[in-house]
């Protein structure tokens, strides 16, 4: 195992195909997302009207918070992945993903009700599919960084790491399309 200045840096598995395996996961959804904001791209290209109704119901304060939580949920996860203090670091991640979750299901309550009632578009619902599937990402991703930090060791810090960073990337890819757009 690698050191650097006295800590240990988490390396992911390369033992029986493991990595190959994270990395055909981490690019397999990165496609699923891709068709996802390729499809809305094309939609709101196609009803710049609803596109504009959308946006004046989505609450762009609340995704500012919640995108800050989740990139500092992500910072976590980097120093438990370099070795300083995994448990700790895995848990305060976690903390991040489930606070991201209740801004998320925050806004969803406002923003859901209104858009789906105001457009006659499919985009209210492209964005409820894509935000939704990335929120159950979170969530899912977060119960998995618990359970690593419960027995934590380095390969498993920093498969569960690079999979909290690709939840991370998706939602800057999510952000400037659905909500900036």
């Amino acid at each position: 195992m690698p050191h650097s200045a006295g800590t240990d840096i988490a390396q992911p598995p390369a033992e029986g195909g493991m990595e190959l395996l994270l990395w055909i996961l981490v690019w397999s959804e990165l496609v699923v997302f891709a068709v996802l904001l390729g499809a809305f791209l094309i939609v709101s290209l196609l009803d710049r009207h609803g596109l504009a109704a959308l946006h004046g119901h989505l609450d762009m304060r609340l995704a500012g918070f919640a995108t800050a939580t989740l990139l500092g949920s992500g910072f976590f996860a980097a120093l438990a992945a370099f070795g300083s203090r995994p448990r700790l670091n895995l848990v305060a991640a976690a903390g991040g993903g489930f606070g991201f979750c209740a801004l998320k299901l925050a806004a969803f309550g406002r923003e859901v009700p209104a858009a789906a009632m105001a457009a006659e578009s499919r985009l209210p619902e492209l964005y409820l599919l894509i935000t939704g599937f990335h929120l159950a990402h979170v969530l899912f991703v977060a119960l998995l960084l618990l359970a690593v930090a419960w027995r934590p060791s380095p390969h498993h810090v920093a498969t569960v790491a690079t999979i909290w960073h690709l939840v991370d990337l998706v939602w800057i890819l999510i952000l400037p399309v659905v909500y900036l757009g």
